[in-house]
């Protein structure tokens, strides 16, 4: 039986190799069979920008918060502080909660970053790829993230989260998020895996250029959130989707200082808002 050291040494090799392997196999199925035809130098192009974004982030959000997580959520373990502690769960039930707990929080997260102008400015940047790929599931802004994890910090005393839950749920937000990004169609089996989990025709809408399907589809894993929320869209014509947002189509917006760029050039207009600054 493996012991609790080796089981976060697995889950931390599960959390850094999960995405380059995933990103590695819709890659070839995107090739294969790309939902939208993008291919080329520019389908490249493109991804080189997004995972370099990616990387940079990885490396500046490790150093400032990497280690205040980790003493957080070892108080909170010592402490036995926060609500999964308050409640008489086994450790695999209170797991399966933490996951709920922390996919209702992501929920929530999603649908302030469409409302407040303020974290709309940094949102926009992932909203304004114009070819929606699995590269897209890792191009934020580093201050979304930021503030995110800050927000998170909050949290893990609160609800008595423990690191190894965080990484797991990490983990299940990497498959989830990089699935339903990438140029891909699930065929019939996405109706069905829809019910569930967020699926890569649902996404597909959030990223319309159209208001009214940008602000919906706000869920990361389970599907049902957008259904309790009444934000749940679908509609037949996928193939029409128009990717990105207006303005930001120019190459300068897609290469790596544009996408740092982005949050703080225009004013923070918010989906469906009429922006009269000239581009």
């Amino acid at each position: 039986m493996l012991s609790e050291f080796s089981a976060s040494e697995i889950l931390s090799l599960l959390y850094f190799s999960t995405p380059v392997v995933l990103l590695g196999l819709l890659w070839s199925w995107e090739s294969w069979a790309a939902f939208k035809p993008f291919s080329g130098k520019s389908r490249y192009r493109h991804a080189l920008h997004n995972l370099s974004l990616a990387v940079l982030n990885s490396l500046l959000l490790g150093l400032l918060f990497g280690t205040i997580v980790e003493v957080t959520s070892r108080w909170t373990l010592a402490h036995q502080w926060g609500l999964l502690y308050q409640l008489p769960l086994s450790p695999l039930w209170q797991t399966l909660f933490a996951i709920l707990l922390l996919d209702a929080w992501m929920f929530c997260w999603h649908w302030a970053n469409h409302q407040i102008p303020f974290l709309w400015r940094f949102h926009r940047m992932h909203h304004s790829d114009p070819h929606m790929d699995v590269s897209t599931a890792t191009r934020f802004h580093w201050g979304e993230l930021g503030i995110s994890t800050l927000l998170r910090l909050l949290l893990i005393p609160l609800l008595g989260l423990q690191s190894w839950q965080l990484v797991l749920y990490g983990i299940l937000v990497f498959l989830s998020t990089q699935l339903h990004h990438a140029n891909i169609s699930l065929g019939r089996a996405d109706r069905f895996y829809r019910w569930l989990f967020v699926s890569p025709d649902m996404h597909k809408i959030h990223h319309s250029r159209i208001p009214q399907e940008t602000n919906s589809n706000y869920s990361t894993i389970f599907s049902l959130w957008d259904r309790l929320a009444r934000t749940y869209r679908m509609r037949l014509d996928l193939k029409t989707i128009d990717f990105g947002l207006p303005h930001f189509d120019q190459p300068q917006w897609q290469t790596l200082l544009g996408m740092w760029k982005t949050p703080f050039i225009r004013p923070p207009v918010l989906p469906g808002e009429q922006d009269q600054e000239s581009t």
